[in-house]
């Protein structure tokens, strides 16, 4: 990669001296919930949903849910909200239906 010399190179994600950092959109976002909250929601999830291990990725602010029963689902259902976390599990258990319901 060729630079002109007056353009020194710059780390990505570094912003030049004096600039503003730059502010995310929040209009009509969700306020964002804290680390320990999202791990006990996610305890109370499990807890409410048998069948299921429902954990919080503190990294990636994601929850993942995984089916205990054997599901053609092929990867963990990965949500930012609860809401569009349980409404994949319905879908799941609807699709492939847990041990014990159509015996």
């Amino acid at each position: 990669m060729v630079t002109p010399a007056k353009d020194p190179l710059r780390r990505r994600g570094r912003r030049r001296r004096g600039a503003e950092p730059a502010r995310a959109d929040s209009h009509g976002a969700e306020p964002a919930a804290s680390p320990d909250s999202a791990t006990e929601l996610a305890r109370d999830l499990e807890s409410g949903h048998p069948g299921w291990v429902i954990l919080w990725r503190r990294w990636a602010r994601r929850y993942w849910a995984f089916p205990l029963w054997t599901a053609d689902v092929p990867a963990p259902i990965e949500a930012r909200h609860v809401q569009d976390l349980l409404a994949q599990m319905n879908e799941v258990e609807l699709q492939h239906s847990p041990p014990g319901i159509d015996d």
